[in-house]
C-alpha cells in the first residue's frame, strides 16, 4: 500500500509552502490538486507499487485511493452522489481514500472500516493535514506535539485504545469513521460503518453455515490478490488462522502462479514450536520452496534491538525481523504478504456462549462443557462456576459480596498512579450496541474488536512493508467478515472444546486433521517471558527511567518491584501488562 496525505486550506500558497516543507523530510509524489486541496503519496524507502494507487475523475469531484482490490467507477460515482462521506462502503479490503467534492468544496477522508490502515489529522499553520502517519504531521508542526497522557495511561494499563492518538495536537480516526474537512478548517466526523446488532443469520444446518462462511472467507482472500500477482507469500504458522489463509491462497493461484509459505521457527522455545503442523501443511498443500525464519536466535535475542518502536505508537515496532522477512519476500519476487491476523477477533467466539445457551434452556450444554474440560485438561469446577453459576447471580449481589470481602475487581496494573488508572478506565468505556447481560457474547466480542491489540502487529508489518513496496493484508479483518461473524449464533463460533468451531468445520477438507481439530492453542508467553529474563539488566535500566513517573502516570517503585518478581520467579511467562510497560518506556526513550 502507498502512504497517502492531503492538505486542505483556504490559502493555496499556504498549502504549497507546507508541501515544499514536507518535501524536505521525505520523498513525495503529487497525485492531484486544486486551489484549496492537494493529495499526494510518500514512501520512506523506494516507491510502493503503482497498482495500489487509483484515481477517478467524477462529474463533480475526484477520488484518490490506495487500494488492493479493483475499484468500480459506477459504484464510486453512485456513492459519491449519495453520500461522499461513506465512500469507503464501496471499496473492498484495506484502503485509504480521499474524495474532493467540487460543489461542497470539501475533502472527505476515510480508510477501511476495520482499521487495517490508519489516518491521522491535525492543523499546521492554518492548513489541515491528513496523513497515514502521525510522524508526517508532527514533522511539519512548528512545535513538537505534546503527549496525550490519557492515551499513554491506556498503554501502561495494557489496554491501548486505537481511537486515541498519543499526541494532543494530532487526532486519529476511530474505527468506521470518516472526516469532512472544509478549507476554513472545520472538521466533522461521520460514521459510515458499524455492526448492526439486529442483523441475525439463521440457516438450517451446520453445513449451510460452513458453506456460507467458506465462500465469504475465500472471497475476502481473493480480494487481496491482484491479477498481476504471479507469486503471493502467505505467513503460515501451525494455527488455524494462518493455515486457513494459506490453503485458500494456494487454491486460488493456479499454475504458473504460486503461493509460498513464510513460517517462523523457534529454537529456544519448545512450547512455541509448531513445526510438525507446518510440515503437515507443506505436505497437504504440496507447498514448495517455503521461506523459513528462525525468530528467537542470534540477534533476535536482544529485546531492545528487536523491538524498536515507531514514532506513532509504542505497539508499532519496526523489527529487524520484519525487515528480514520483507527482504526475503522481495528477493523471491513477491509484492504481497497475507497473514492470519484477525482470526481470533472474527472466529474465536466467547466462552459466555455456553452461558447464553444454558439461559436459552439448552441444559445439555453443561455436559458438553464438562466433557470439553476433560479433553482440554481444564479443571471442571472453576469453569462451571464461571460459566453457569456466577452469571446467574445478580450484579448487585456480586458487588455486595466483593465489598464485604474488601475486594475490588480491576484489570489495572498496580504500578499505575490513581489518576492514570482512572484515565485508562474511563477511556476504555466505549459505546456498545449489545446488552452486556442479555448478549454477553457479542458484547465482549464487540469491545474486543474495537480495542484489539492485534492492530499493533498489523501496523508494524504495514509500516515495514511500505518501505519495500510490499502490500501486507489481513483477510480476516474485513467488514464483510465482521458482519457475518456477529450475525451468527454463538454455538457456531465455539462448541465443545473447540473455539473457532465454524472455521474448523469449514476448513476440515482443506487442512490436515492434526491442524484443523487440534485443541492445543499455542501461545508465545514463554518466548516473550524468556526473552525478558535474558534481557533483564537492560530492561530494568529501561524501566528505571522516570519520565513516565514525572508525567504522573507510573509509580516506578511498584513497576520495578513487579519486574523483579517476574524475572526472578520460577515461571517463564511474563504478564502482558508488563510487556506493554516495557514497550511504552522504550517508546518514550526513543522518541521523547
Amino acid at each position: 500500500m502507498t502512504a497517502l496525505f492531503a492538505m486542505v486550506a483556504a490559502d493555496h500558497h499556504a498549502i504549497l509552502d507546507l508541501f515544499d516543507e514536507a518535501s524536505r523530510h521525505t520523498n513525495l509524489a503529487l497525485s492531484w490538486q486544486n486551489s484549496h486541496c492537494l493529495v499526494g503519496s510518500y514512501c520512506s524507502r523506494g516507491s510502493a507499487r503503482d497498482q495500489s494507487l487509483s484515481q477517478f475523475s467524477l462529474p463533480n469531484g475526484n477520488v484518490i485511493a490506495s487500494v488492493t482490490a479493483p475499484l468500480s467507477n459506477s459504484e464510486l460515482s453512485s456513492q459519491f452522489d449519495k453520500k461522499p462521506a461513506g465512500i469507503s462502503n464501496v471499496i473492498t479490503g484495506p484502503h485509504t481514500v480521499f474524495t474532493w467534492h467540487n460543489t461542497h468544496k470539501k475533502l472527505y477522508a476515510s480508510r477501511d472500516a476495520l482499521n487495517q490502515h490508519v489516518l491521522y489529522y491535525g492543523n499546521v499553520d492554518g492548513v489541515t493535514v491528513i496523513s497515514s502517519e502521525a510522524s508526517f504531521i508532527a514533522k511539519l508542526m512548528p512545535k513538537r506535539p505534546t503527549l496525550n497522557t490519557t492515551a499513554l495511561a491506556c498503554w501502561l494499563a495494557g489496554q491501548p485504545n486505537p481511537g486515541l492518538c498519543l499526541y494532543n495536537e494530532i487526532h486519529t480516526l476511530p474505527l468506521g469513521q470518516s472526516i469532512e474537512v472544509s478549507p476554513a478548517g472545520k472538521i466533522h466526523q461521520h460514521s459510515f460503518w458499524d455492526i448492526d446488532p439486529h442483523n441475525k443469520l439463521i440457516l438450517g444446518s451446520d453445513s449451510e453455515y460452513s458453506e456460507a462462511f467458506l465462500a465469504l472467507l475465500r472471497g475476502c482472500v481473493s480480494s487481496h490478490i491482484h491479477p498481476s500477482d504471479s507469486l503471493v507469500v502467505s505467513q503460515m504458522s501451525g494455527g488455524m488462522d494462518s493455515t486457513s489463509i494459506t490453503a485458500l491462497v494456494n487454491e486460488l493461484l493456479k499454475s504458473p502462479r504460486a503461493c509460498r509459505a513464510l513460517s517462523h521457527l523457534y529454537s529456544h522455545s519448545a512450547s512455541c514450536d509448531e513445526s510438525a503442523n507446518i510440515k503437515a501443511m507443506y505436505a497437504r498443500l504440496n507447498l514448495v520452496d517455503p521461506i523459513q525464519v528462525t525468530v528467537d536466535a542470534g540477534a533476535h535475542r536482544d529485546f531492545l534491538s528487536l523491538y524498536p518502536t515507531d514514532f506513532d505508537s509504542p505497539g508499532t515496532v519496526l523489527s529487524p525481523r520484519y525487515h528480514q522477512e520483507c527482504d526475503l519476500i522481495k528477493a523471491a519476487g513477491g509484492h504481497r504478504l497475507l497473514t492470519g491476523n484477525g482470526g481470533d477477533e472474527m472466529c474465536w467466539g466467547h466462552a459466555s456462549a455456553y452461558t447464553e445457551r444454558l439461559l436459552a434452556g439448552e441444559l445439555s450444554v453443561i455436559a458438553e462443557v464438562l466433557k470439553a474440560c476433560k479433553q482440554t485438561g481444564m479443571a471442571r469446577w472453576p469453569v462451571a462456576r464461571s460459566l453457569f453459576v456466577k452469571p446467574l447471580i445478580p450484579q448487585w449481589l456480586l458487588n455486595t459480596a466483593y465489598k464485604l470481602k474488601g475486594y475490588s475487581p480491576s484489570n489495572i496494573p498496580a504500578w499505575l498512579t490513581p489518576q492514570a488508572a482512572k484515565a485508562a478506565t474511563d477511556a476504555s468505556q466505549i459505546a456498545n450496541p449489545f446488552n452486556q447481560r442479555k448478549q454477553p457474547v457479542n458484547y465482549a466480542r464487540y469491545h474486543a474488536m474495537k480495542t484489539t491489540s492485534t492492530y499493533n502487529s498489523v501496523r508494524s508489518y504495514q509500516k515495514v512493508g511500505w518501505q519495500y513496496g510490499i502490500n501486507v493484508a489481513h483477510p480476516f479483518f474485513d467488514a464483510r467478515m465482521a458482519e457475518f461473524s456477529f450475525a451468527l449464533p454463538g454455538k457456531q463460533l465455539i462448541r465443545g472444546p473447540y473455539p473457532k468451531w465454524l472455521l474448523r468445520n469449514a476448513m476440515q477438507h482443506h487442512l490436515p486433521e492434526s491442524v484443523c481439530w487440534n485443541v492445543k492453542k499455542v501461545t508465545f508467553d514463554n518466548h516473550f517471558g524468556q526473552l525478558v529474563k535474558d534481557n533483564a539488566e537492560p530492561l530494568r535500566e529501561l524501566l528505571n527511567d522516570t519520565r513516565l513517573a514525572e508525567l504522573g502516570l507510573v509509580n516506578n517503585a511498584l513497576l520495578l518491584k513487579a519486574f523483579d518478581a517476574a524475572v526472578s520467579g520460577n515461571g517463564v511467562s511474563v504478564h502482558v501488562d508488563l510487556l506493554y510497560a516495557i514497550l511504552t518506556q522504550r517508546w518514550i526513550q526513543q522518541h521523547h
